[in-house]
């Protein structure tokens, strides 16, 4: 009977088994460094991207403040002139508005009626005079109050028989007023006048028709 040796034949399977083991583990090894090369590239190349993004982000930021700024400095220049342009036409109108005031006072006092006082302080004007009736009075204060230069006007008080008015040989009893207004020498719009009625001037009284 002839007998053969396996053993060697085994030991030479076990080491070719055990080669490709170890050939399998080191390429599952290499396979996972390569892996986690790729994703750690792929995370640093995205949080690179994250980064530039930012810092785009943050300039245009910057950009924007810069133009926001550039804005309010100009409407702040803007205002300071515009208050400047507004006190040069409050002197401008201090300076003509009471004469344009007085020529319309002028105009619209009625013929009847006759101004022995004016007083003007802060804002406030106080009218004193007489007045051949008190439908003269009355359409005075309805032409201060049409005007454009007076508002508030309001009847302080009247006397009756507070003076006298010769006329030839003809005597006639004046009524006494006194009336307040605030005024203005720089209004910014005239009222629109009623129709039929000329700017500026006062309505017709009802009294005076028929004095000549």
């Amino acid at each position: 009977m002839v007998r053969i040796n396996l053993l060697p034949v085994r030991v030479s399977k076990k080491k070719e088994a055990g080669r490709q083991q170890l050939f399998i583990f080191a390429g599952i090894l290499l396979l996972g460094l390569v892996g986690n090369y790729l994703w750690a590239s792929s995370r640093g190349a995205d949080l690179t991207a994250r980064q530039q993004k930012l810092k785009r982000t943050q300039d245009e930021i910057a950009q924007l403040e810069r133009i926001i700024g550039e804005v309010r400095s100009i409407k702040d220049q803007q205002q300071a002139l515009q208050q400047k342009l507004d006190v040069l036409a409050k002197l401008k109108a201090g300076r003509a508005g009471p004469v344009r005031m007085l020529d319309e006072l002028a105009t619209i006092t009625p013929r009847q009626l006759w101004l022995t006082k004016m007083q003007e302080k802060g804002g406030a004007v106080t009218f004193s005079g007489l007045g051949a009736s008190i439908d003269d009075v009355s359409a005075f204060m309805t032409a201060l109050k049409n005007s454009k230069y007076f508002s508030k006007v309001e009847l302080k008080k009247t006397a009756l028989g507070t003076g006298t008015k010769s006329s030839g040989t003809a005597t006639e009893r004046l009524v006494g007023f006194e009336i307040s207004a605030a005024v203005d020498y720089a209004p910014g719009a005239a009222p629109a006048p009623a129709a039929g009625t000329a700017p500026g001037k006062a309505p017709a009284d009802p009294a005076k028709k028929g004095k000549g």
